[in-house]
């Protein structure tokens, strides 16, 4: 009257029979590609792009330039003369000592030839018309005549004031520009060094993708191996999860249970006292 509460269970492992042929083909494939190194293979060649002949042309352009520039030779002395001038090519040095005795000069009216020339025509002008008038070396004359020589004096004198003050104007407008100019001058001579580090630059950096595809040659050959033989071990590991059966006995109800209405749950909850 009592019902057993022991379940056996047993369980098979093995694939599902209908697959095992693909499997066991398939795991000898894999034996075959691991045995004759099939996938493991390095691409030895380089994987770098190397310098376009019109780059080449270019960097050569650029070196052959900045050699003929450098160190004093070609530009960079013209440049380096310009500093040394502070921050004048020879024409603007020239219109600087020009403005510089003009804006630092003292008026002296007898140094200027043009100013004679001015006078003999104003005095001959005076005389003549003094002449005309039958008035020639008359005190009339004579002070027309000073006056008239007075003025262009006045005149002279003005018109060089107003030089010497666009002089001294002129004069601190171009030390700023000399100053400018003495930066890009500079500027200009570190031009042919900086296309020689350009050029060193691109080089480098053709060095260095060289190397990098040295290295990476080198760690292929060393992981392709490692990676080939980890393939072969999933395909082997996996194969064994691929099927596989499990069965399982339980006890039927206890017709006694059934009999007083407990049915299955009764015999769960009193399976262990009978």
């Amino acid at each position: 009257m009592t019902g057993s509460s022991k379940t056996t269970t047993s369980s098979n492992s093995a694939p599902w029979a209908a697959a095992q042929p693909a499997l066991k083909q398939g795991i000898g494939a894999a034996q075959s590609l691991y045995n004759s190194g099939t996938g493991a293979q390095v691409y030895n060649d380089s994987t770098v792009v190397p310098w376009d002949e019109k780059t080449m042309q270019g960097l050569h352009a650029t070196v052959n330039s900045a050699n003929a520039n450098i160190g004093g030779n070609g530009l960079s002395g013209q440049l380096q003369g310009v500093i040394n001038n502070g921050g004048y090519n020879a024409g603007q040095l020239e219109a600087l000592n020009n403005t510089r005795q003009v804006a630092n000069g003292s008026f002296n009216i007898n140094e200027d030839p043009g100013f004679q020339q001015v006078v003999d025509q104003a005095s001959n002008s005076v005389n003549g018309m003094a002449s005309g008038a039958g008035r020639y070396g008359s005190g009339t004359n004579q002070q027309l005549l000073g006056s008239t020589i007075g003025d262009l004096g006045a005149r002279q004198y003005q018109a060089f004031q107003t030089r010497k003050d666009a002089a001294n104007s002129n004069l601190f407008n171009m030390g700023q520009t000399g100053f400018g100019q003495l930066g890009q001058a500079y500027s200009g001579m570190q031009a042919p060094a900086q296309d020689l580090m350009k050029v060193g630059a691109m080089n480098e950096d053709l060095s260095t993708r060289n190397m990098n595809d040295r290295l990476r040659i080198f760690n292929e050959q060393q992981n392709r191996p490692w990676e080939n033989l980890s393939r072969f071990q999933a395909i082997n590991s996996g194969a064994g999860q691929l099927g596989g059966s499990q069965t399982q006995s339980q006890p039927g109800q206890n017709p006694w249970l059934t009999a007083l209405g407990y049915g299955a749950t009764g015999a769960g909850l009193l399976g262990g006292m009978f």
